[in-house]
C-alpha cells in the first residue's frame, strides 16, 4: 500500500499548483467579512465582564447607563432567567446537571464572564455606558489548578455536587506483562501542558436581529460551525431549530475557536428583541478574546512509569492525565476522548492505560482549537521519548530511531484500532 501511495504522490494532484478561486478577490480588497455588514438601525453592543475569576453577583445596576443619550436598552441575566433554558452540555452527569448560560446569573466563575450587556446607537456611546454599569460582587476563594479541583475544596457549581466533569479509563494491550518484563521502568511525577489560545486575525462578530414580524432570528457572523450552533441556541432561545437563519460570510482565520460563539450569538439575540428588534452587532475586542473567548485544553500528566526493554524499546506506558476545561464544560469532554485518534502517534508501542478526569476550574471555557486535544497528548508523547532517553543514556534522535514505526509495517494496526495506511518516519 505504501508503494500505491508513492505513486499517487507522483501522478496525482498532491505537490502540484492549482490556483485558487478565492484568491483574486481577497488580495483586491474584495472579501465580505460580518464587520463589513452594515444594516439599517444598527445597535452596537458592549459587554460588562467580571473582573473576578469567582465572585458571588450581589447586584447590577444599569440605571445610570440607561439613562445615557444614545443607549437603547441594557440586559442581565436576572431578566433572561424566564425566557432562557441552560445550554445543554454535550457530557453526561455531572456535567449535565450544570446549569450554563450566556451571562453570570448568580455568580461570576471565571475573569472575563458577561454580568450584563449595553446596546447603543454607536460603539463609542456603548462603551461609555457600559463603564456606568455598577456591579457589586463578592470575591470567592477561586480555583485554579485541574488538579486542586478534584479535591472540591470549593464548588463551581453546587448543581453538580462536584468540580469533576468526567473520567475514563483507556487500555491497550497487556499493561501488566508490559512491565512485569520490563528490563528498564522509567518515572515522571509530574508534566504540564498550559492553556493557550487561537489568535486568528478577525475576533469574533456577531450580528443579530430578532425580527417581530416573522418571529424570526437572523444573525450574520462568523461562527464557523453554524449548523452546531443552531442546536444549542434553539434550545435555549425556547425556539423551533427552523426559526433560526445564520449567514457566514468570509471568515478571518478560525482554526476551531470560532465553532464556540453560540453563548455572544444568544445574547445578541434576546437584546434584538428586547430593543424592538433592531439588529445588534457585537465585534470582540484583541483583549476580549485573548481572555474569554476560548482556550485551548489545559492538561496535567501524573505518575507516569514507561517500561522499556533492554535495548531502550517503548513496551508498556500508564499515566493519570487530568484535564482542565474551564468554568463550563460546553464542548467537552469531546477533548477526552478525540487525543485517542492518535494514541500511539508515530511510536510502535501496543500497551498502555491511561486514566482520563477532566475538571472545572475558574478560568475561561476551553474550546476546540487547532489540533484540538491531540497535540496535548501527542507533546506528551515526546516529552516521554526525550525523558527517557536521557535517563538511559541514548541520544534523542536515536531513542526516536528505536522506537518509530518502520516503513515494512505499514499498513499499520495501532492499539485503538485504527490503521495507518503508509509512511516513513526514519526516513
Amino acid at each position: 500500500m505504501a508503494d500505491d501511495t508513492n505513486e499517487n504522490l507522483r501522478t496525482g494532484w498532491v505537490g502540484k499548483a492549482f490556483p485558487r478561486k478565492e484568491e483574486n478577490r481577497l488580495l483586491r480588497g474584495r472579501g465580505r467579512f460580518a464587520d463589513d455588514i452594515k444594516l439599517r438601525e444598527m445597535l452596537y453592543l458592549k459587554f460588562v465582564r467580571s473582573p473576578f475569576a469567582h465572585a458571588r453577583v450581589v447586584s447590577i445596576d444599569t440605571s445610570a447607563a440607561e439613562s445615557l443619550e444614545g443607549v437603547a436598552c441594557t440586559l442581565t441575566g436576572a431578566e433572561i432567567l424566564d425566557v432562557t433554558q441552560p445550554f445543554i452540555e454535550i457530557g453526561p452527569d455531572p456535567a449535565a446537571k450544570i446549569k450554563d448560560y450566556p451571562f453570570a446569573i448568580d455568580k461570576a466563575r471565571y475573569q472575563g464572564e458577561p454580568v450584563a450587556a449595553v446596546v447603543a446607537e454607536s460603539p463609542a456611546i456603548a462603551d461609555d455606558a457600559a463603564d456606568l454599569v455598577q456591579v457589586e460582587y463578592e470575591a470567592l476563594d477561586p480555583v485554579v489548578d485541574g488538579e486542586d479541583a478534584l479535591l472540591d475544596h470549593s464548588l463551581l457549581h453546587d448543581e453538580a455536587g462536584t468540580n469533576k466533569v468526567w473520567e475514563g479509563v483507556f487500555e491497550y494491550g497487556d499493561v501488566e506483562q508490559a512491565f512485569a518484563e520490563a528490563a528498564n521502568i522509567v518515572k515522571i511525577d509530574r508534566m504540564h501542558f498550559h492553556r493557550f489560545s487561537s489568535t486568528p486575525l478577525e475576533n469574533n462578530v456577531v450580528i443579530a436581529q430578532w425580527d417581530p414580524k416573522d418571529e424570526r432570528i437572523y444573525f450574520n457572523c462568523n461562527n464557523s460551525f453554524p449548523s452546531f450552533a443552531i442546536q444549542f441556541l434553539a434550545a435555549h432561545l425556547n425556539v423551533h431549530i427552523d426559526r433560526i437563519r445564520v449567514q457566514t460570510a468570509d471568515i478571518g482565520g478560525s482554526f476551531g475557536i470560532k465553532i464556540t460563539n453560540y453563548p455572544q450569538m444568544a445574547i445578541c439575540a434576546l437584546i434584538s428583541k428586547k430593543a424592538g428588534g433592531r439588529p445588534v452587532k457585537w465585534v470582540e475586542t484583541r483583549s476580549e478574546h485573548l481572555l474569554s473567548s476560548a482556550h485551548g485544553n489545559e492538561r496535567t500528566f501524573r505518575d507516569t512509569e514507561i517500561a522499556l526493554d533492554e535495548n531502550g524499546v517503548i513496551t508498556g506506558i500508564v499515566s493519570r492525565h487530568i484535564d482542565d476545561c474551564g468554568a463550563y464544560p460546553r464542548y467537552e469532554p469531546l477533548g477526552c476522548v478525540i487525543w485517542s485518534q492518535v494514541f500511539p502517534g508515530v511510536y510502535r508501542f501496543k500497551n498502555a492505560r491511561i486514566d482520563f478526569s477532566q475538571t472545572v476550574t475558574n478560568k475561561c471555557p476551553v474550546g476546540p482549537n487547532r489540533g484540538y486535544s491531540r497535540m496535548q497528548h501527542l507533546w506528551f508523547l515526546e516529552r516521554i521519548v526525550d525523558i527517557c532517553a536521557h535517563e538511559l543514556g541514548i541520544p534523542a534522535d536515536e531513542m526516536r530511531l528505536r522506537n518509530y514505526i518502520r516503513p515494512e509495517e505499514f499498513p499499520y494496526l495501532t492499539p485503538n484500532g485504527c490503521v495507518y495506511d503508509s509512511g516513513n518516519y526514519p526516513g
